[in-house]
């Protein structure tokens, strides 16, 4: 119980921004109905891009710059929101304004780079269901007991 009152203790010195929550590039129609939306991150992984948005360093991927752009030349409206657990709220206007592939080193336009996006996502996803179909059966071919059958 002593170890329970020290960690509550010392988390409550920690700032609020250790436990951040996410950005989200956020399309949406005219009226405010919610379209789609692509992660945007503060910190920098594998195959992402720094970009800068109203005075501010993130990090996506480049399928997310062409589909921010692509949204936004398509009639809707395109804004960087956070959620920190209540509710979405808008952190940037236009962003589409400030970020386009090339600033990211990026020749192709923004249906290509979408395109081969969704096309390995669509092939990590065959793989995901290759494993599932074989998921129920053990190495001798037979499908494994299941909770209801035994």
């Amino acid at each position: 119980m002593r170890t329970l009152q020290v960690v509550t203790v010392l988390l409550s010195f920690v700032p609020a921004t250790a436990f951040a929550g996410e950005f989200h590039m956020i399309s949406r129609q005219s009226d405010g109905t919610f379209v789609s939306s692509h992660r945007v991150f503060d910190r920098n992984s594998a195959s992402l891009h720094e970009i800068a948005l109203c005075g501010r360093s993130y990090f996506a991927r480049a399928a997310t710059v062409a589909w921010m752009n692509y949204e936004a030349e398509e009639g809707r409206d395109v804004g960087l929101e956070f959620n920190g657990g209540k509710g979405w709220f808008r952190v940037c206007e236009n962003p589409d304004k400030q970020v386009k592939l090339a600033d990211i080193g990026v020749t192709e336009d923004n249906v290509t780079v979408m395109r081969a996006s969704d096309e390995a996502t669509r092939r990590r996803q065959r793989f995901v269901n290759i494993k599932e179909a074989f998921a129920g059966f053990n190495s001798s071919g037979r499908t494994s007991p299941t909770y209801h059958s035994r």
